[in-house]
């Protein structure tokens, strides 16, 4: 088993996220408790509790996105003993990445999630922009599409989701052009503001440039460690090659598209045979379902999907006579 971790972004939250764990798991409650004590409210009350439309701004998604991966991550590492031969994270997933790799402390990460999402959110409020999600069109003719309209408004591809689904980001005058066009190309435009959990902002663009300068200051006060894992990062779609890498790359990341496509792909010619999306929700998974050249991915958030994993596990565990790695 070649094991490729998946960790989800912002938008895959919801209200009652990790409640069997926080049932059954004192690991679970200890790091919901350090994450609360790290923002200064009470993040498990909030998941538990709390409602959606709160749960979606983004300084509270992001953390609580996070905590809920990190503790999904060190639950399967601690009953399996594996961990990971490679990482791929989806934006706010490539922090829960670092965070489950020790390059980057919970506490670090937890904090600087709550501020990034504190930055992110001042896009919409300051109407930077917006967002929304291409689908049934191929990459070329998007990329043809987004061409021709950029000699006038500004629209990029912000997300490369899979080979049929793309977040596009621009101004409200770029994405409407590409509205009224993309029919003609086979494909359909979806505005976020339609969608409920996710950000009507143009994350992954240039239009985030304002945000940098305060990120950097943010990040040149946390220390990192090489990642004890390899991470596979889909800003350029290259390993993180040190810990000297992940500042510069952290801060650029809102403005660059997340080359998700281009990192799996990667993986997968590096012989990735199990790939499992640990997060909330099943978003990642449903992203891999829609691209026919990978295997199907298990969700450590469904229980079923869990089950058939640890099955697989033991199975092949016993097998070769044990080890880590089974």
């Amino acid at each position: 088993m070649t094991f490729c971790a998946l960790f989800p972004g912002q938008g895959s939250q919801y209200i009652g996220m990790c409640s069997e764990l926080l049932d059954s798991e004192p690991e679970a409650n200890q790091i919901f408790a350090e994450a609360s004590e790290v923002i200064g409210f009470d993040l498990k009350a909030m998941v538990m509790e709390g409602t959606l439309d709160q749960l979606t701004v983004s300084e509270y998604a992001q953390p609580a996105v996070l905590t809920a991966s990190y503790v999904l991550f060190d639950s399967f590492v601690r009953r399996t003993g594996m961990t990971p031969d490679y990482a791929v994270g989806h934006s706010l997933g490539e922090i829960s990445a670092l965070v489950a790799a020790g390059a980057l402390r919970f506490a670090d990460g937890i904090r600087f999630t709550a501020q990034r999402g504190a930055l992110m959110h001042r896009s919409i409020q300051e109407q930077k922009g917006r967002a929304g999600i291409v689908v049934d069109v191929t990459q070329e003719a998007l990329e043809e599409l987004v061409g021709n309209i950029r000699q006038n408004e500004y629209v990029t591809i912000s997300g490369y989701n899979s080979p049929g689904q793309f977040v596009v980001a621009g101004t409200a005058k770029g994405l409407q052009l590409l509205d009224d066009q993309v029919d003609g190309y086979g494909g359909e435009f979806i505005p976020f503001r339609m969608m409920p959990m996710k950000a009507d902002a143009p994350y992954h663009s240039e239009l985030m440039q304002f945000i940098q300068p305060e990120l950097e200051e943010m990040l040149a006060g946390i220390s990192f460690s090489a990642p004890v894992f390899p991470i596979c990062s889909t800003v350029h779609g290259e390993f993180i090659r040190g810990a000297e890498d992940i500042p510069k790359l952290l801060s650029s990341q809102l403005l660059q598209p997340i080359r998700w496509n281009q990192a799996l792909a990667r993986v997968q010619n590096l012989g990735a045979t199990v790939w499992i999306d640990i997060g909330p929700g099943q978003s990642v998974r449903n992203m891999l379902a829609e691209n026919k050249t990978l295997p199907a991915a298990y969700s450590l958030d469904d229980p079923q999907d869990r089950s058939r994993l640890l099955e697989r596990y033991e199975a092949v565990n016993q097998t070769s006579g044990g080890g880590d790695k089974g």
